[in-house]
């Protein structure tokens, strides 16, 4: 019984990477997409925030407090995964550039696929480190089913195909969520005792200070590249983690993670509302 929830387990993860991918693709036009990444200055400092100053940040934080391992695996794995795609989703709350926080997502997701495999061996004990072993399930369940939905975004049938996609995307992530509490219960109830919640909670609130003191003079941009600072790309996470790891605990750091982030950049795109707009 065990056994078969944990392949369903295995099975929604997959479901909801594809799918969120799928989604974000037909969302979108590529056109719109490249359109904010042709000034090289943006660009550079999203990469330097998000591939540079998040991992040192992380590393800092888990040889101060003191983690547990797998804790501070999940939150070393997050810091070099970005990309996220609920980013065109905080950009609306926090009224700014849609166009640009797609453009932004996509950058980020992309560098997090070249920079995972590449860097991430070195800063995370006992991580794979055959750059292309982890890179090909990054290449084929995310950036491939993305450019499917570039694609697909050209067909008539297009608004149908998106629509069934998010609801693949939101369901599956629900029974991820379920599964991993079921199965993962003790040990989800272990971050509660430990420095796991508050610990990622400062690394969010970090990133998103740094992302606004670096993130321009552009009131419609700046809080979407504040937001995608903080933002971690919750479905690169667990495609490196299921890849490279045995410990259940990873993952449950990972998702337990991504909740804690999700209502953190919530209130915080509630908030830069009324600057984005003044």
């Amino acid at each position: 019984m065990i056994d078969n929830l944990q392949r369903l387990a295995d099975a929604s993860v997959l479901a909801f990477v594809v799918s969120s991918m799928l989604a974000m693709g037909m969302s979108q036009r590529l056109g719109d997409v490249v359109a904010p990444l042709k000034d090289p200055k943006p660009v550079l400092l999203a990469l330097l925030v998000n591939f540079g100053l998040s991992p040192l940040l992380a590393v800092a934080l888990c040889s101060v407090i003191p983690l547990q391992p797998a804790h501070a695996t999940g939150l070393l794995l997050l810091s070099g995964a970005a990309g996220a795609p609920f980013l065109p989703k905080l950009a609306e709350i926090s009224g700014g550039n849609l166009a640009y926080s797609v453009a932004l997502m996509v950058l980020l997701m992309v560098g997090s696929i070249v920079f995972m495999p590449l860097a991430l061996p070195l800063i995370v004990p006992g991580l794979e480190a055959d750059p292309w072993r982890m890179a090909k399930p990054l290449l084929l369940l995310m950036l491939l089913p993305l450019a499917i939905g570039f694609v697909l975004s050209r067909s008539a049938r297009a608004p149908r195909l998106l629509s069934f996609a998010r609801r693949v995307s939101n369901l599956a992530f629900v029974l991820l969520v379920v599964l991993m509490v079921g199965l993962n219960l003790k040990t989800m109830a272990g971050t509660l005792g430990s420095f796991a919640i508050g610990t990622f909670a400062l690394y969010v609130l970090a990133m998103v200070g740094i992302g606004r003191l670096l993130g321009g003079p552009d009131t419609s941009t700046r809080p979407v590249f504040a937001l995608g600072a903080g933002n971690r790309n919750i479905a690169a996470g667990l495609v490196v983690a299921g890849a490279s790891f045995d410990d259940p605990a990873v993952t449950v750091m990972l998702l337990v993670a991504s909740v804690v982030g999700l209502v953190l950049l919530l209130v915080l795109a509630k908030a830069m509302r009324p600057r984005a707009r003044a």
